[in-house]
């Protein structure tokens, strides 16, 4: 005759040994689904609307250094975009017909790629696209980690005096005639 334990020999300490066994797996269950999330890098805080925008430069597929503060006093869309992102892919047509419709000495946009390849992959994406649209590099996304922007697309329409008026998380149609007007009336100081 064999001896098999049963419930009924199972003493309360080793009773309270499996209980907090399983909390403590319950616990670390929860650590790993909250850090596996999809959230912002640390650092500084994701800039809204209303918040003044962080100064920053970068270097345009031309080797120009572009800084925001240069740009004081226009308008100024910054627009995150990558080409392996499929609704940055979609939406960048619609910013080369707002590229052509639209700037002049009062409105900018800096069409900053977070491609990590850099100009090359860039430069062929354009190419092969047929966009004419100054582009702004940002491989090592510094720029888009100062916004907290960690998203694709994300644009910011900055005002004049350099405040964030109008965040846009995700593809947008920016030859749109009310977005147009939007941005008209922004530009002319309305």
């Amino acid at each position: 005759m064999t001896s098999e334990p049963t419930g009924k020999n199972v003493s309360p300490a080793a009773k309270k040994g499996l209980v907090l066994f399983l909390i403590a797996v319950a616990a670390v269950s929860v650590v790993i689904a909250f850090l596996s999330q999809d959230r912002p890098p640390r650092g500084p805080r994701i800039i809204s609307e209303g918040d003044r925008a962080p100064g920053f430069s970068v270097v345009a597929l031309d080797g120009r250094n572009i800084s925001l503060a240069d740009l004081r006093g226009k308008v100024v869309m910054l627009h995150f975009w990558a080409t392996w992102c499929p609704p940055c892919v979609d939406e960048i047509p619609t910013i080369e017909k707002l590229y052509r419709t639209l700037p002049g000495k009062d409105f900018e946009i800096l069409a900053v790629s977070v491609d990590e390849e850099g100009a090359e992959t860039v430069n062929a994406f354009l190419q092969q696209n047929k966009l004419t649209l100054p582009v702004q590099l940002d491989p090592r996304r510094a720029v888009a980690g100062l916004y907290g922007t960690f998203k694709y697309p994300e644009t910011y329409i900055i005002d004049r005096s350099g405040v964030v008026r109008y965040k846009v998380i995700g593809p947008r149609n920016w030859d749109d005639p009310v977005t147009l007007k939007a941005l008209r009336d922004l530009a002319d100081g309305k």
